[in-house]
């Protein structure tokens, strides 16, 4: 049509993390080839009883609108929640935003805080999705890379420090991180607070794997003294309680924050789905029956898995939390490109996310996630992994 065009900020949008592997999923999917998906950040395991049954009932009110900044019981839970488990004490429901998934949450947040042409630092590797959010509300996004586990000590701010210009607004970090698990401790998190302090900024700190560490406990951002009037801490069932689909998170922040973003949330998905929000309330109600089993059973699986892929030759750390490991795969390239890797993978029955959605700085690695498939079925798809490198 004559006239017509995108506008800059959908063409600016970065692709999806698969995009040039699209044609060989397809044709994997018409040939029904069944692929280990150490690929997606997702689990085997069933959500909490409560949650499950909590969609099924047949209450006709589900049927019905709901109150834009979630139920109030939601939010209250959530405050509770976070103040028991997050160290987060005097919460008030007030700071609690609901969204439809941890992503609309911190799009919500990011709309009210961010102008066009301000600068987002991401320490890097991150959350493949997080630039996009940003870059959909006219801000620009600056990668910090960063390996704290081969260098601990080394200063969160002096990185930060070379990469600020009179346009940042905002630090974006993950704890522990997607992808490689990385957990900060209360020293990094000062480094981050007193620049955000020094330079007037705001901190989105996306904990949305708190609940799943293994052996260096999770201390909130939020639990620093005075980073609570600057900082967005971002949540989701999802990954504490395995329910990806039922598209619910939610964000702490200032109450002036919550209360302009929810004007966000209202002029998109206007409510979360009544029946998500009850099985994510139900969720609440026995959080430790759920999670000290998840955690056990990911943590056997985290081990086993680092065991087998140290025998296939691959090059990782052990994650502190979350689900991933973030495997160096430059000694099987030989010169060639990671992508043509990752399709052999597929002809192997193995797909495995590109390590440059997390940063441009890691393109000969690729994130692994042993949470996607049963014990079992993540070892044998490692061993089809180590014949995939080893053929390539």
């Amino acid at each position: 049509m004559s006239g017509a065009r995108l506008a800059r900020r959908a063409t600016n949008l970065r692709p999806g993390v698969f995009a040039a592997l699209e044609q060989r999923l397809a044709r994997a999917a018409r040939e029904g080839q069944a692929l280990v998906p150490f690929h997606i950040g997702d689990t085997y395991v069933a959500p909490p009883a409560a949650a499950t049954a909590a969609l099924t009932e047949l209450d006709p009110a589900v049927h019905r609108y709901g109150p834009t900044a979630g139920l109030a019981t939601l939010r209250e839970g959530l405050a509770a929640y976070v103040a028991a488990r997050r160290g987060l004490e005097g919460t008030s429901p007030r700071e609690v935003l609901v969204g439809a998934g941890g992503t609309h949450a911190l799009h919500c947040a990011a709309s009210v805080l961010l102008d066009p042409g301000d600068e987002v630092l991401l320490l890097a590797p991150y959350w493949p999705l997080a630039p996009g959010v940003f870059e959909a509300q006219g801000a620009a996004c600056v990668e910090v890379p960063v390996d704290l586990y081969a260098e601990p000590q080394r200063s969160l701010r002096l990185r930060l420090e070379a990469a600020r210009t009179d346009r940042t607004r905002a630090v974006y970090f993950v704890s522990p991180n997607n992808p490689d698990g990385k957990v900060l401790g209360a020293a990094h998190l000062g480094e981050l607070l007193a620049f955000a302090e020094d330079n007037d900024l705001w901190l989105f700190a996306d904990e949305v794997y708190a609940d799943v560490t293994y052996d260096v406990p999770h201390t909130s951002l939020g639990v620093l003294a005075g980073a609570r009037a600057r900082a967005v801490l971002l949540y989701s069932f999802s990954k504490s309680f395995a329910l990806a689909g039922q598209r619910v998170g939610f964000a702490v922040a200032p109450e002036q924050v919550v209360a302009a973003a929810l004007r966000v949330g209202m002029h998109t998905v206007f409510n979360v789905p009544l029946s998500s929000q009850r099985a994510a309330l139900a969720a609440l109600a026995a959080p430790d029956d759920f999670l000290a089993p998840t955690l056990a059973a990911y943590r056997a699986t985290r081990d086993a898995a680092a065991a087998a892929l140290a025998r296939e030759g691959v090059e990782c750390t052990l994650p502190e939390g979350g689900v991933y490991f973030f495997l160096e795969l430059g000694g099987f390239l030989r010169g060639r490109d990671l992508s043509a890797l990752l399709l052999h993978g597929v002809d192997h029955g193995v797909l495995l996310a590109p390590g440059e959605a997390f940063g441009r700085a890691f393109g000969t690695r690729a994130r692994l996630c042993f949470t996607s498939a049963p014990h079992e079925a993540t070892l044998d798809g490692i061993a089809a992994l180590g014949r995939a490198l080893r053929s390539f």
